[in-house]
């Protein structure tokens, strides 16, 4: 029933990193902390587009690779997915 019972848990663990992710930018710049949010920002402000671009480039990157693992997660947490 635990195996069962945490597909759930896995799905939202993949729902919140992106929620984490997008939610850098509004955090990072309302406590003035440093960090990849507040990078992004500084470089929207100035037009730095080789900057916005990596640190895009990057959270798209994580983003992928924790899809990916959310995903594999479920399959090894299911065996009704592994025939799909």
């Amino acid at each position: 029933m635990l195996r069962h019972a945490s597909l759930p848990g896995i799905s939202l663990s993949g729902w919140a990193f992106g929620s984490l992710i997008s939610g850098a930018v509004v955090v990072e710049t309302i406590f003035a902390r440093p960090g990849l949010g507040r990078t992004l920002l500084n470089a929207v402000t100035v037009r730095d587009v080789p900057v916005v671009i990596g640190v895009v480039l990057f959270v798209a990157a994580a983003y992928i690779l924790m899809t990916l693992l959310t995903d594999v997660a479920q399959r090894i947490a299911d065996p009704r997915l592994r025939r799909a």
